[in-house]
């Protein structure tokens, strides 16, 4: 999907057959630089890589024809700068070796219409489903997207499930490690 000086980006598409639950085609996103040259290797994953995204790809014919639909999603600002968005929006600074996010389940109680969940999870159960909240069509989006390599970061995101606006404005000066969230 890319290969740059400092780091490159690659699809990967195979079966797998987990019984009673998911039997098909699948994929990973990986990335491999000098950074992540020490990362283990495992079934679903190439030594010296790091899993990036991951997902269903049944239907699928390709990993070609899967890294053109998947590429929109992963940003290359610059040398060692990759942006990958998701269910969240991941920034490195560092050529892959580290990561740093912002994902709207961290967003205060109050500016979220919550989605219907199954009594097992909180507050009736003991389980965290907070993504239940951004899944199908509340999914975030991202747009107007910056990065410098001084550490700012400003993204606009959208969602339905936000409570009375449609978009957020979302920013950091500090690599990522603070979030400051305006409501547009």
């Amino acid at each position: 999907m890319y290969e740059g000086p400092q780091f490159r980006i690659k699809l990967v598409r195979y079966y797998e057959n987990l019984p009673w639950h998911y039997t098909g085609e699948v994929f990973r996103v990986q990335c491999a630089s000098a950074r992540t040259a020490k990362s283990p290797g495992h079934k679903t994953q190439d030594a010296g890589w790091v899993t990036l995204g991951n997902g269903g790809a049944i239907g699928s014919k390709s990993a070609s024809e899967l890294a053109e639909r998947e590429r929109r999603h992963y940003i290359v600002i610059d040398d060692r700068t990759l942006v990958w968005t998701g269910n969240g929006l991941n920034v490195s600074f560092d050529a892959c070796g580290s990561f740093h996010a912002w994902y709207p389940t961290s967003l205060p109680e109050d500016l979220i219409v919550p989605a219907e969940k199954p009594s097992y999870c909180k507050p009736q159960g003991n389980v965290d489903c907070s993504h239940y909240d951004f899944l199908g069509e509340r999914s975030p989006r991202f747009e107007e997207i910056r990065v410098s390599p001084e550490g700012l970061v400003s993204f606009v995101v959208y969602s339905t499930a936000f409570r009375n606006t449609k978009a957020l404005r979302v920013q950091s000066a500090d690599f990522g490690q603070t979030w400051k969230i305006t409501t547009l």
